[in-house]
């Protein structure tokens, strides 16, 4: 083989593996709605509506925002815990299957707002406060695992983050189940996500 062979050929096998690796994070990062919270993340004070029944969620509430704070993450976000939603920007309601309209279809949504509380859209506008509103009938039902009622709320938290839907990336926790999402708990390219935002 001639010296010029084998450098076409060493050319060749570069670019094919290079092909076959992934992108960088910088350039996989999961999508965003294009605003964000409009004081940041670094002081999130958060609230439980016992009242609604949120409170029989508060395992799961509570460790997704602590996934999303993981240290390992090093961002910005620090979320603190309050007993009244006086001041909150992100608050945790539970409803039944009812309240989303029958069906149990829809696990848990999230839905923003402005300083005066007027429902906004976060692809047009950044937000004071977020709702997560978790349907208790299904996560009471036995078809949804521990995991993935877990996985559902980190999801959510993402949404009043500023974090959208990755659904061509089931290794993202933005992924809808429906979508297959593989996996439970924040991954690399949703952390990039914020680390961009904020």
């Amino acid at each position: 083989m001639t010296q010029k062979l084998r450098r076409l050929l060493f050319a060749f096998l570069t670019a094919a593996v290079l092909a076959l690796v992934p992108a960088t994070s910088a350039h996989a990062m999961t999508p965003v709605f294009g605003h964000r919270y409009q004081n940041g993340v670094g002081n999130v004070v958060a609230w439980i509506n016992y009242s609604s029944g949120a409170g029989n969620w508060q395992w799961y509430i509570t460790n997704a925002t602590n996934n999303w704070m993981y240290p390992g993450w090093s961002n910005p976000i620090y979320v603190n815990y309050v007993s009244s939603n006086v001041g909150s920007n992100l608050d945790f309601h539970s409803n039944n299957d009812a309240y989303f309209g029958g069906g149990m279809t829809i696990i848990a949504w999230t839905t923003f707002f402005s300083s005066t509380g007027a429902p906004l859209d976060p692809t047009l506008s950044d937000w004071y406060y977020a709702e997560v509103h978790i349907n208790n009938d299904v996560y009471s039902s036995p078809s949804i695992s521990n995991d993935m009622a877990l996985g559902t709320t980190i999801h959510e938290v993402g949404h009043a983050l500023g974090l959208a839907h990755y659904n061509s990336n089931p290794y993202s926790i933005m992924c809808q189940t429906s979508y297959g999402r593989v996996v439970q708990r924040v991954q690399q390219v949703d952390n990039d996500s914020i680390l961009y935002l904020y």
